[in-house]
């Protein structure tokens, strides 16, 4: 017995439930997990600058300097790279366990400590993945 007949209902209208309640959700996580990395990698140079010029008394042009000296172009896209693919993870397994979600309010509880639990076992593997593979 499903928590909810919701499911149930979009195949009594001859609705596919997995395109339309998971592929939206899943397209959603692979491309927005990246555009919050690259907003978090923006937010961290610009914080960078202003406590560069504020603590550190350091001109916008010595900073800007420094920063065309060490920032390295990949780490932005193996950060986008990794964000996707956690994206991904995350979207899929919340969806799975989803799914398979039964039990009343105390089964929603055990499925969703289930489902962070198993997306964070796949991301640090992943993490792990990633690094073996596109740090040579």
């Amino acid at each position: 017995m499903r928590v909810t007949e919701q499911i149930d209902a979009l195949e009594t209208l001859a609705y596919d439930p997995v395109a339309y309640l998971v592929v939206p959700r899943v397209i959603a996580g692979v491309i927005m997990f990246p555009v919050v990395v690259i907003l978090a990698d923006a937010l961290g140079i610009a914080a960078g600058l202003g406590t560069a010029i504020v603590r550190l008394d350091m001109s916008s042009f010595e900073f800007l300097k420094g920063l065309r000296l060490f920032f390295v172009p990949w780490d932005v896209w193996f950060s986008v790279i990794k964000s996707a693919t956690f994206g991904l993870t995350v979207t899929s397994v919340g969806c799975f366990f989803g799914f398979h979600t039964s039990g009343g309010a105390e089964g929603v509880g055990r499925t969703t400590t289930r489902a962070v639990v198993v997306s964070t076992m796949i991301i640090l593997a992943l993490d792990a993945f990633w690094a073996a593979t596109l740090l040579r």
